[in-house]
Parts: C-alpha cells; sequence; structure tokens
C-alpha cells in the first residue's frame, strides 16, 4: 500500500514510519526540513519536501497516487510559553489548514484519511468518556473547534473517507515529552496544584500501532479513543517520573501561579480531568496496548532516553 504521512518526523512519526515499512508499504514523508531526508531514507520512506499548508508545490512531486493519508502534523505549542491571542488564532488557522488541506487530498484523490484528535471531555463523578460524548474544547485546546466541526460534516457525508484517533497524552522518546524529561532532569519540574486530575496517557509506541490497525481494518466514518488502561493523576505520573530517574519528587506549586505565569488558555488543559475508555478500539480495530499502563510505559519510555537522543530532532515536522 502507498501511505502518505504528513508530519512523519514528529513523536509518533518517528515510531510509526519503521513499521511501516517493516510492514512492506511504500511510504512518503512530507517534511518541511530538507535536513531530516538522509534520516528518512534511511528507515526506507521516500522523501517529498513541501508544507501540508501549501500543497500545491508538492502534489506535482507525488510518486503516483498514494492509497491512504495520514495526518500527524500539529502545531507548536512550547510548554511553559504563554500564549497570546494573537498567538492562539495563529495555531487556530494553522490547525485548520492542515485539516482542510488533509481532507481535501483525501477527496482529490478519492482514499481515505486518518485524522488525529485529543481526548477533549470533561469527567467527574466516576464518569469515563467513550467516543459518544461531546468533544468539550476550553483554552488552548479551542484551536482545534474548527476542525472538530470539519470532520464531524465530513463523516455526516461519508466524504471524504475518515478516521480519527483520539489520542491521550502521547509520550515517548521525543516532542513534548522530551522537553518534560529536561524539565525533570534539571530539577525545574512541579507538581501542579494538589496534581490529582487525571489526564489520559499513551505510549507512542501504542499510539503507531492504533494506526497500523487502522490501516488494517479502514472503518472510514468511525472516531476512536486511543489511550491506556489505567487511570492516572498527573501527581502519580509525575512523582514515577521522577523515581525512574533518581530524582527527588517534584514540589508543588499553586495553581493560581500557574495560571498567571502561563495563563489560562494552557491551564485549563493541565488542570483538567478525564478519564476514558478505549473499548470500542480493541474490539473495531483489534488493537491493544501493549503499555496498557503508565507503569510499564514509563519505564520503557525513560529507560531509553536516559541513553538515546530522539532519532529527528523536533524543530520542524
Amino acid at each position: 500500500m502507498k501511505i502518505f504521512v504528513i508530519g512523519a518526523t514528529g513523536l509518533t512519526g518517528s515510531y510509526l514510519l519503521p513499521r511501516l515499512v517493516g510492514e512492506g508499504h511504500e511510504v512518503w514523508a512530507l517534511t518541511r526540513s530538507a535536513g531530516k531526508t538522509a534520516k528518512i531514507e534511511a528507515l526506507g520512506a521516500k522523501v517529498i519536501i513541501g508544507d501540508i499548508r501549501l500543497p500545491s508545490q508538492f502534489i506535482p512531486h507525488l510518486y503516483g497516487t498514494p492509497d491512504i493519508i495520514i495526518l500527524l502534523a500539529m502545531p507548536a505549542v512550547t510548554p511553559g510559553e504563554r500564549i497570546t491571542r494573537k498567538r492562539k488564532k495563529a495555531l487556530k488557522e494553522e490547525t485548520n489548514d492542515f485539516f482542510r488541506n488533509s481532507m481535501e487530498m483525501a477527496l482529490k484523490f478519492d482514499v481515505p484519511v486518518i485524522l488525529p484528535g485529543g481526548t477533549s471531555f470533561r469527567t467527574r463523578d466516576g464518569e469515563v468518556a467513550d467516543e459518544t460524548w461531546s468533544i468539550r474544547r476550553k483554552g488552548i485546546l479551542e484551536i482545534g473547534s474548527d476542525t472538530d466541526l470539519m470532520v464531524a460534516d465530513a463523516i455526516s457525508k461519508g466524504n471524504p473517507k475518515i478516521i480519527q484517533l483520539l489520542y491521550g497524552k502521547i509520550y515517548g522518546n521525543g516532542g513534548l515529552f522530551r522537553k518534560m524529561f529536561d524539565m525533570m532532569r534539571s530539577g525545574r519540574m512541579k507538581i501542579i496544584g494538589k496534581g490529582r486530575n487525571c489526564i489520559p496517557n499513551i505510549h507512542a509506541s501504542d499510539a503507531a500501532s492504533a494506526i497500523l490497525c487502522a490501516i488494517e481494518k479502514l472503518p472510514v466514518g468511525h472516531r476512536f479513543i486511543i489511550a491506556d488502561d489505567t487511570p492516572v493523576t498527573q501527581a502519580e505520573f509525575t512523582a514515577l517520573m521522577a523515581r525512574l530517574m533518581n530524582k527527588n519528587k517534584p514540589g508543588r506549586i499553586p495553581g493560581f501561579i500557574v495560571r498567571l505565569v502561563i495563563g489560562k488558555d494552557l491551564y485549563v488543559v493541565i488542570s483538567m480531568d478525564c478519564k476514558v475508555s478505549n473499548e470500542k478500539a480493541k474490539k473495531m480495530l483489534g488493537w491493544k496496548p501493549v503499555y496498557a499502563s503508565y507503569i510499564e510505559g514509563l519505564e520503557n519510555v525513560i529507560g531509553e532516553m536516559m541513553t538515546r537522543e530522539p532519532y529527528f530532532s523536533q524543530k520542524k515536522n
């Protein structure tokens, strides 16, 4: 199968590319950075230099017609960086372009497109969200509010052929998690407030395997929650990171101070409480996370990160 991957050198892409090639697929990787060409080709994929926001510049240079398109690229948000109203607007426009152009390419070639999403639900009092719940975006997550409507409209019409994977917080050797790792290593990591809120998590390898299952099954018109089996509070997750890295347990910082420093847009995201079910993905996709909880997942990732840098630098997709 000819697979066109947008954002192939991000965190999930770095785990996905070698597995796609290993399964015998012909993989075309879109990147804005010519400096990543050698590493992409070393994995056995073909490089296409370009920007998904400017598809007319690279579509003529495709190696034929893809059988499926995978969007992994998302706008970059730096941890701790205060998001201004202007920056938030720009991030929303970028997100809209990523989704719109990926969907238009799927229409042009009449092929399925796998789109990303986030587990942006609000649960309380023992509630567990599934795919029937409405996505509730607040703060910086509002940059995806337009794309939610795009995807819902396309699914209702059946065109383009969409499969959406709603990910928990993805952790692995790279991306934003690498920055968390560096903060912990330098002693700058803190537990925000009481840290009792739960945010779903997923190992990057399991995030990649969900895409492989979606390619095999092609359940067009469905969305799936991709998260591990085990709810965990932010405080528990952070404490285990510290222990695995032989660091003292991070201290706490009051939520109102964090909100003043980084702004409401980021604070409401890191303080949200969300528990989810991955049962639909298990039943329909035949997917099952290798790292069923953050415990074994973090042990694997931290061990790797202590000895190896990410395969791709994360400056550009």
